[in-house]
C-alpha cells in the first residue's frame, strides 16, 4: 500500500514577501467565491487576480498559472461594463442558483458520497474544527461551516498563526488539512466549472486555488 510522506513545510521556507503573497491569494479567493448574490466589483477582482497570482510566479508549482493569461484575454475581449455583467451572471448560474441546478456548489458536503446534500459529514467536521480553534461563526453569515470560503478562512487563520514557523505539529496539521480535507473536493469542484466565455475566469481561478493548496499541503508517494 502506498503511503504519503509529507515534504518539509514549503510555506515556512518562503521569504516573508512570498508568504504574504500566499496569504493574499487565500484572501482573494475568499472574496472571489463568497456569494453576495454575485453582486461584486468584478473588474477589481479580475485585476487583483492578475496582480496576486503574478506575484507568486517565482514559487515552484505556482508558475505560469493559466489565470494570468485568462485575465489578459478577458480584458482585451470584453468592454469593462460587459465583463462586469457577464461575470456576475455566470457566477450566479455556476455557483448559486439556476433552473437546471448549479454545476459547482460551493459546499464541501455536496462532494461527499452520493447523497449530494448539505450539512453532511464535512460540515460537522468543519464545525468541530472551528469550535476547537475558538472561531465563532457569526450567526448573520447564514452559510454552513463547510462553505468553501469558510474553509479558506480557516486555512488563512492557520497560516497566520504566530507559531506557524516554529511548531512542526501545526505545520503537519496544515499540510494534512489542505491535502486530505480540502484538495479532494476542490479537485472535483474545479472540474465541474464550465469553460465557456467568461466562466473560464472561475475555472482557472479554481485551478490556481488547487495548485495553491497542493503547494501548501503537498506530499510525495513512497
Amino acid at each position: 500500500m502506498n503511503q504519503i510522506k509529507l515534504n518539509p513545510f514549503a510555506f515556512s521556507a518562503l521569504d516573508p514577501k512570498a508568504q504574504a503573497g500566499i496569504k493574499d491569494a487565500v484572501k482573494l479567493l475568499i472574496l472571489l467565491f463568497w456569494g453576495q448574490g454575485g453582486q461584486k466589483d468584478w473588474l477589481k477582482l479580475v485585476l487583483n487576480s492578475h496582480e496576486t497570482w503574478k506575484s507568486l510566479a517565482n514559487i515552484h508549482g505556482l508558475k505560469n498559472l493559466a489565470i494570468i493569461q485568462t485575465v489578459d484575454d478577458l480584458m482585451k475581449k470584453y468592454p469593462s461594463e460587459m465583463l462586469q455583467q457577464e461575470l456576475e451572471s455566470e457566477f450566479v448560474k455556476i455557483f448559486i442558483n439556476t433552473r437546471s441546478g448549479v454545476s459547482a456548489p460551493l459546499y464541501h458536503s455536496c462532494y461527499h458520497g452520493d447523497e449530494n446534500i448539505l450539512m453532511n459529514k464535512p460540515a460537522l467536521e468543519m464545525a468541530d474544527l472551528l469550535e476547537q480553534a475558538g472561531i465563532d461563526l457569526d450567526s448573520g453569515i447564514g452559510e454552513p461551516p463547510d462553505h468553501l470560503c469558510i474553509e479558506l478562512e480557516y486555512l488563512f487563520f492557520l497560516l497566520n498563526h504566530p507559531h506557524v514557523h516554529s511548531d512542526p505539529d501545526l505545520q503537519e496539521y496544515i499540510q494534512m488539512f489542505t491535502r486530505e480535507f480540502m484538495l479532494p473536493w476542490i479537485d472535483i469542484f474545479q472540474q465541474r466549472i464550465p469553460v465557456r466565455g467568461v466562466s473560464v475566469f472561475f475555472s482557472h481561478s479554481a485551478l490556481a486555488m488547487r495548485k495553491l493548496l497542493f503547494f501548501i499541503g503537498r506530499g510525495v508517494q513512497t
